[in-house]
Formats: structure tokens, sequence, C-alpha cells
């Protein structure tokens, strides 16, 4: 297999990429007055952090994540800065035409990574708003795009990159690793992740529940049906809080970027309400099938489609369904509750229907 260079230089750390002198370069604009300001409430919920850079080219967005504070890096073990690396070495520009980065530059000091960003604000949607409805096929259109563009491609396993695999994904929101770290200071993952975990006990039917405890242990029967399976490059939180639109599509934040089956970014994507309020979960499927073949130029066998399926919605059960299940104890709103409920518990015939493929 060929090696992956580097088609970028990273910054050695977040002073020298905000120098006036580093952004004038960058931005082939002279830059003489450079300013942060913290985001205050608004930094991620794994416990990175968000500030403006102003400037007298205008304001930028810098994202410092660091693997000692942050949930994500910290569970799925990216101590490469796995967002930077793949900056750093092309891919993120592969993704044109379907998708646009919008990344200026990045820099890495040891464990620590920063990335530079254009101001997105009012072009990304914010935490809870729903995606507008005509560009929910779009955004299908462009995760089909994302995925035919690496098509088993040879270079996502290639450790300089740092890409999760399955078990990395699952580490994320897995019950031992949350209560194992939760008097850490990384964010309130770990406690949704544990609360969560103690609600769907009583939601979902013993036997699922039981086969979620099981896998989220042992994934190894899992993982195993998977690698039968075509491997794409994943983006790992496919929501409308991580999309965008400037000029034509963006996606952002690629902390949970992995190499697994496509289905996987599919499921955590479908099912969100502004989806099924728009196509309707199987319609979207559909087309995004439709997509994929034709960039493919490749149909797929109905019965192969829907084993990846399934098990693309087993992986959203062990990874999402936590978290629907802290919010139906802890919402405020009591109208939510109904609607959180029926998260957990549809998650009951998906888990039966992808068990049989193991």
């Amino acid at each position: 297999m060929s090696h992956l260079n580097p088609q970028y230089t990273l910054c050695h750390c977040v002073a020298e990429m905000l120098l006036p002198a580093t952004l004038s370069e960058l931005l082939a604009r002279s830059v003489t007055r450079v300013a942060c300001q913290p985001l205050n409430g608004h930094s991620g919920l794994a416990g990175g952090r968000l500030s403006y850079v102003n400037t007298n080219l205008g304001r930028f967005v810098l994202k410092q994540m660091s693997i000692d504070s942050d949930w994500l890096m910290f569970a799925s073990a990216d101590e490469q800065c796995r967002a930077v690396r793949l900056w750093e070495y092309g891919l993120l520009d592969q993704l044109r035409p379907h998708l646009e980065h919008k990344i200026i530059a990045c820099a890495r000091d040891e464990n620590d990574g920063a990335i530079l960003m254009h101001d997105l604000t009012g072009h990304v949607y914010t935490w809870g708003e729903s995606m507008t409805p005509e560009l929910v096929p779009v955004f299908l259109d462009r995760l089909a795009g994302l995925h035919a563009a690496f098509w088993n491609n040879p270079h996502l396993t290639d450790p300089c990159l740092g890409l999760c695999d399955a078990t990395r994904l699952l580490d994320a929101t897995s019950l031992a690793m949350a209560q194992n770290q939760a008097e850490s200071s990384r964010g309130v993952l770990p406690d949704w992740i544990t609360g969560g975990w103690e609600v769907m006990e009583k939601l979902l039917e013993a036997d699922v529940f039981a086969e979620l405890r099981r896998l989220s242990k042992n994934p190894r029967p899992l993982l195993a049906a998977l690698n039968r399976y075509p491997h794409t490059l994943l983006h790992g939180d496919y929501r409308a809080e991580n999309m965008g639109h400037w000029d034509q599509p963006v996606i952002i934040d690629w902390q949970l970027a992995a190499f697994s089956v496509m289905t996987i970014d599919l499921a955590w994507f479908v099912k969100h309400a502004y989806v099924s309020n728009t196509l309707g979960q199987r319609s979207a499927i559909d087309y995004y099938r439709t997509r994929l073949e034709t960039y493919l130029n490749n149909p797929f066998d109905d019965a192969e489609w829907q084993t990846m399926i399934d098990l693309g919605y087993l992986v959203d059960a062990l990874r999402s369904t936590c978290f629907s299940a802290y919010w139906y104890k802890h919402t405020d709103d009591p109208n939510d509750r109904p609607r959180l409920e029926m998260e957990v518990t549809v998650r009951n015939q998906q888990v039966r229907d992808a068990m049989r493929w193991l």
C-alpha cells in the first residue's frame, strides 16, 4: 500500500497560527490586527473550546481540542487529532465538489490540536434547529458522494490519519468507558451516557437491552459482520448541527471520522425528525441508495443492502440510544417525552432485525 504524504504544513502552535504574518500568508492579504474572543456558552459538549478570531479582514473561528479535556478525543483514542490529520493529508479537499470544509489552517502541539476556519455563523445550523426541507435530499446526495469518493480506499487505514474503526466509534458512548471516567473533566457526555444507559434498561425490552449490553462489552461479533462489507470514509456525526450552506454544502467537525460501512453515517442522519418529516426514513434511505449506486455505477444486491442497513441501525442503537433515553428523563418539556420514548423503543425491532446477521 502506498503511503499518504502531507499536503499542508501544520503550525507548531496556536500562537504561531494566529500571528499577523502567518495569517497574511494564509489569506494572501495583509492582516494587521488579531484578537481572540472566547465563545462563552458555545464550547463543544465534548470539551473542546471555540473562539472568535477578530481581524481587520473580518472574523474567523478557532476550535481547540485536547485529549486531556475532550471526551470524544479521549474515548475514541484520538491521539493523532484526526480532524486535523484529514486536512493535513488533503483528504478533506477530496470532498469537493460534493462538500466544502472551510478550513484555513491547523496546528498541532503534542496531544492538542487546533483548527482555524471561516466564520460560518448564519450558514451552519444551530443546536436543535431543523434542516430546511429542500436541503435534506441535498445532504443525502452529498453523503452518497462522500462515501463513493472513498469507497474501499486503502489509505483510510493508514495509521497517520488515526481514523476510528467501528470499535472506537462505539467507545465514544460506551457505558464502561463513561463509568470509568465519571469524575473526569471532559465535558458532560460521560454523565449523559451513564444516565442514558440506566433509563434504557427501563424503556427497552429485556432481551434487546441485554444484547446491547453484551455488544457494548464485546463488539467483536458486530465488527466481524461489518468487516464483510465495503468500507468508506465516515463523517461519524453527520447531522444538521455540523452542516451548513455557503455557496455550496459545508460539513464541519470531523472528530469522529471513521472507516467502516456507509450505513453507519446513513442511520445517524435519517433518524432525525427533519428527515422523517420531509422524506420519511424509508424514502430517505431509498434516495441515498439510488444516489450511491449512481456514483459507484454499480447496483447493490437487495439482500446485501438490507443487511448493511440493519447493521447500520445496530451500530446507531449502540451509539445514540443513551442520549434519547437521557433526555427522556431530563427534558424540561413533558411534550417531548413521547417522541423521546419512541426514539428509544423503536430500537427493539431494529436490534432484533440486526442480530440475525451476527
